[in-house]
């Protein structure tokens, strides 16, 4: 039974990671709709995420994993955000409300092609474009809104959503007469509620993590050596130059030019340095992979892959702390945490892929110094793609990063 949970559990994260990577390619060539109907909303998707949390927590406990607390609500706070995506999934309502100028309306579009009537109606009093002074350039997006029959008035822009009866609104899009303005709309209750509870979870459990005892990153740390002193040197210059670099593409384009709309937001400084740090270790953890490959000392390796899993650690959680935190920024700002852009899909095929590397426990390859090498070299290119990829072949969303 352990072993049939073993291989299940790893067997449809791979498969999980497999459709992720040919939903971003099919969207790009057939188109949104087709990734969402065929891959991210299908019967089997939504399976494998089922099968993996079921046999992943099965197994934990055969290993005897939820005797370290905070390894176990680790594991359990990534069923809840799943269960929470699921709720969503199978009971949220979503769709966009079109409003004129001096005009009411309560009837929303939804993504089905759908209509729903409103308990309560909206009027646009103003639409606005705020620009920046020095520019032309967009500053934010304003809706000015009156909600009847209670005649409140309410004003809606990027990063500040309205709140009533339950439903949340945020600004999408606008006529180009500037006399009309999209809302989004969105009615979750239940889900973001879980979904945001496991988040507060992870975050909890992954700074726990590094005061636990037992684990394989307190074990390799114990294991850790002295390195030669050019050794240190080399990869502490290595990894200075990595993140400045990685900062400096990131910086280019969010201090040198005004902001989008969507971004003047407190959480993009937080946001954009998790991953920014996790993408430089990365890429240290493939340099160390490739000197490991070089150097023909066998317990030089060793000694190379201990340092490797160690700054893993961090870079993984660092990693998910960024995207789950942009899930609640993208929550905030169009009304999904959620949306399968490939920017995101591929920052969460990273996440897995790297999350591999991080059970060695499991795998008896990670524990030969070679082998993980190997994979960490592998790996950054997942990096890359969601870094550099995305933007030049896959579009999406984020693509103005």
């Amino acid at each position: 039974m352990k072993k049939a949970t073993k291989y299940l559990g790893y067997g449809s994260l791979a498969a999980v990671i497999i459709m992720m990577v040919a939903a971003t390619i099919l969207e790009k060539l057939r188109g949104t709709d087709y990734a969402l109907s065929h891959f991210y909303y299908s019967p089997l998707f939504i399976a494998l995420w089922a099968v993996l949390a079921v046999c992943g927590m099965a197994y934990l406990v055969y290993k005897g994993g939820h005797k370290r607390i905070f390894t176990f609500l680790l594991h359990v706070s990534l069923v809840l955000i799943l269960a929470g995506a699921l709720v969503t999934h199978l009971t949220g309502i979503s769709g966009g409300i079109s409003l004129r100028t001096g005009e009411e309306c309560n009837k929303v579009e939804l993504e089905d092609g759908t209509t729903m009537e409103l308990p309560f109606s909206l009027r646009l009093d103003e639409f606005a474009i705020d620009r920046y002074p020095d520019s032309n350039a967009p500053m934010d997006y304003r809706s000015e809104v009156t909600v009847f029959p209670s005649g409140e008035a309410f004003t809606i822009s990027m990063n500040h959503i309205l709140k009533y009866g339950g439903f949340r609104f945020y600004q999408a899009d606008y006529d180009e007469d500037l006399q009309g303005s999209i809302l989004a709309v969105s009615h979750d209750p239940w889900g973001i509620g879980i979904t945001y509870c496991g988040y507060l979870l992870l975050l909890i459990s992954m700074i726990g993590f590094f005061f636990e005892k037992g684990t394989e990153y307190r074990k390799a740390a114990a294991r850790l050596p002295v390195l030669p002193k050019w050794l240190k040197t080399g990869l502490i210059v290595a990894g200075c130059i990595l993140l400045v670099g990685f900062f400096w593409l990131i910086c280019r384009r969010l201090l040198f030019q005004p902001l989008m709309p969507v971004l003047r937001s407190p959480l993009l400084i937080f946001h954009v340095v998790a991953m920014m740090i996790s993408y430089t270790i990365f890429g240290l953890a493939a340099l160390i992979g490739i000197t490991g490959l070089i150097v023909s000392k066998s317990q030089v390796k060793e000694n190379l892959r201990d340092i490797s899993l160690i700054i893993l650690y961090p870079a993984v959680f660092l990693l998910a702390f960024g995207t789950f935190l942009g899930a609640v920024w993208a929550n905030i700002s169009w009304g999904n945490y959620w949306g399968w852009d490939p920017k995101e899909t591929w920052a969460l095929i990273t996440l897995l892929v790297y999350s591999f590397a991080l059970h060695g426990s499991s795998f008896k390859a990670f524990r030969k110094p070679t082998l993980f090498h190997v994979y960490t070299i592998v790996a950054f290119l997942s990096v890359l793609i969601t870094y550099f990829g995305v933007n030049l072949l896959l579009g999406g969303i984020h693509s103005y990063m």
